[in-house]
């Protein structure tokens, strides 16, 4: 037998081992797991998801959380401090357990496990994935000087593959420099979803397991690589469409005491939402 033959036939084995695998994991593990995975810019919260993973019904449910949530801490009334993206910064009672808290008071669930990623983290997972296609919906220029490093973001309308190193530029993308475009943080939500779920979709392939490994190299967390290959063997197969996002129900936008602009929550809705996704 050439040897050629044998690769072919080796990874036949293998893709068909991984499979059945994924098949046999999926009919004996079940699992609902609970994380909050939180993007980290310095000591800020730039990006923050509360997302439920279930093994059983093979399902992906994610939240967005804006940054601007109003989410008080007791004893801190500073600029901006009532904002849920500042938790993370707070000394002694903030960190990822400081937001992991937040986020259980604010939705009033229990969260098993949290995912801290930073800019460097993001690009490496969407090189592991091969790039994100995505229909980049308007022209996006903008540049901040001030950001450590510089920001320079550069997108044409229209379809693309965006590939790691402008991952973050993409999903970070808030308003332009000529003051036309200027949505905040809901409109770069609603861009960030679209993005993820296209993600989705390249990560649900055989490669899974693999990925989900490797990419625990480039976050913290407190999860097992163990564990985060389970959920990815177990979660082999699952439908796309299964795949939900949604942004936390909206009241209203406005200002704050300390006069800066909040979103304010509907917790009747939170309420019911979260009633629905944990029946």
């Amino acid at each position: 037998m050439s040897t050629k033959k044998k690769i072919i036939i080796g990874l036949v084995m293998f893709l068909a081992f991984v499979a059945i695998g994924g098949i046999v994991i999926s009919a004996v593990y079940s699992d609902q797991v609970n994380i909050v995975v939180m993007g980290v810019e310095g000591t800020r919260t730039d990006t923050l998801f509360f997302m439920t993973i279930d093994t059983k019904s093979n399902t992906v449910k994610a939240l967005s959380i804006p940054r601007d949530t109003y989410a008080p801490t007791e004893g801190k009334n500073g600029l901006g401090q009532k904002k849920i993206n500042a938790v993370y910064g707070f000394k002694e009672i903030g960190g990822v357990e400081g937001v992991v808290r937040t986020v259980e008071n604010l939705l009033n669930v229990k969260v098993d496990h949290y995912v801290k990623v930073d800019y460097d983290g993001v690009e490496a997972i969407i090189d592991l994935i091969g790039g994100v296609e995505v229909d980049v919906p308007i022209r996006m220029l903008y540049d901040d000087p001030y950001s450590i490093p510089p920001l320079h973001i550069d997108f044409q309308p229209g379809l693309q593959t965006i590939h790691g190193d402008q991952a973050m530029a993409y999903l970070r993308f808030r308003k332009s420099n000529d003051g036309k475009i200027s949505g905040g943080d809901v409109q770069r939500i609603e861009r960030q979803q679209d993005f993820l779920v296209n993600a989705a979709k390249g990560l649900i392939t055989p490669k899974l397991p693999y990925i989900a490994y490797q990419a625990m190299t480039y976050v913290d967390t407190d999860m097992s690589a163990a564990k985060a290959a389970l959920l990815g063997t177990a979660m082999y197969g699952v439908d796309k469409e299964s795949v939900e996002f949604q942004t936390l129900p909206e009241d209203y936008i406005g200002s704050g005491k300390d006069g800066l602009s909040y979103f304010f929550h509907d917790s009747e809705a939170t309420q019911a939402l979260m009633n629905e996704w944990f029946q």
